[in-house]
């Protein structure tokens, strides 16, 4: 379930040089529809986000899970996600898949999961080739719809983990739920868990962050660059905890970026190296069972 990144730095270099020749020193919000954000010069953004409703369908019921195929309707269109849920839950993960990795395409192997006690509510990530419309991600073209003060895809997409995360808080009240992904999908979860104090905590898989480029721009792209940088938001995210893994061979985010983006998170941060190459492992699951039943809050 590994991919080709999307080169983020390149992208920024380019949309740097068009954004402020073009002079574009416009809207840090939309009020729109009743959902809007607040951005602050530092890179904190808030949402405020209308109420979504749900469609359920229940797809199979196992002697140990069962999988329930999720619509959230909402203020930007219809999100798709799959959720694999045991009897009797002692955590959730809202998990955000890597680039070109629909939530269809991870069901079965989160299945792995509930059996241990452990939910997972897939996201149908915009953009990644699922039934959720979208592109991928496009810092550029998002960059292009936050100076227009519409919304950029980047926020939509952490909207949606809040959404999913607000849907399991109220079905299992109680129950402590974690932000996760891997690739591109940890860094919409870092920006959701950096976002949303409701996240029991982050946990990030062969991902990275954009190594605070917002900084060498003027605003407006300052702002939401800093905004959607991993690197920014897991400073967010303690006392909360976080677990980020990285395997030293990983072939599409160097090892060493990982690193970064632990340093990024602080001293109370877990960095752990693991044996394969890219995304999703099965010694990262045990480790991340191990750890959440082992009551890790």
């Amino acid at each position: 379930m590994s991919q080709r990144m999307i080169n983020p730095f390149v992208l920024l270099l380019m949309l740097g040089i068009c954004m402020i020749s073009a002079g574009c020193v416009n809207t840090e919000s939309e009020h729109t529809s009743a959902a809007f954000w607040n951005l602050s010069p530092d890179g904190s953004i808030g949402f405020s986000i209308p109420q979504s409703t749900t469609w359920e369908q229940i797809l199979e019921k196992e002697e140990n899970l069962t999988t329930t195929d999720l619509t959230f309707k909402g203020f930007a269109g219809d999100v798709h996600a799959i959720l694999v849920s045991p009897h009797d839950p002692v955590a959730f993960l809202v998990w955000a898949p890597g680039a070109n990795n629909p939530a269809a395409g991870y069901a079965e192997y989160m299945k792995y999961y509930p059996p241990h006690g452990v939910g997972v509510l897939v996201m149908d990530v915009r953009g990644n080739g699922g039934l959720t419309p979208g592109y991928p991600m496009n810092i550029e073209k998002d960059a292009e719809l936050f100076v227009q003060g519409s919304w950029p895809q980047y926020y939509l997409n952490g909207v949606d983990m809040i959404t999913a995360r607000r849907y399991l808080q109220d079905k299992y009240p109680g129950i402590p739920i974690y932000a996760a992904g891997d690739s591109n999908g940890g860094r919409y979860a870092a920006f959701a868990a950096g976002v949303d104090p409701g996240f029991a905590g982050y946990i990030g898989i062969s991902t990275s962050g954009f190594h605070r480029m917002g900084e060498n721009y003027q605003s407006p792209l300052r702002e939401f660059l800093l905004s959607i940088d991993p690197d920014i938001q897991v400073g967010k995210i303690p006392p909360r905890p976080i677990m980020l893994f990285h395997a030293p061979n990983d072939t599409i985010i160097p090892f060493s970026e990982g690193q970064k983006l632990a340093q990024s998170a602080g001293q109370g941060a877990v960095f752990i190296p693991f044996n394969g190459t890219h995304g999703v492992n099965r010694e990262v699951d045990d480790i991340i069972i191990t750890r959440l039943t082992s009551g890790l809050n």
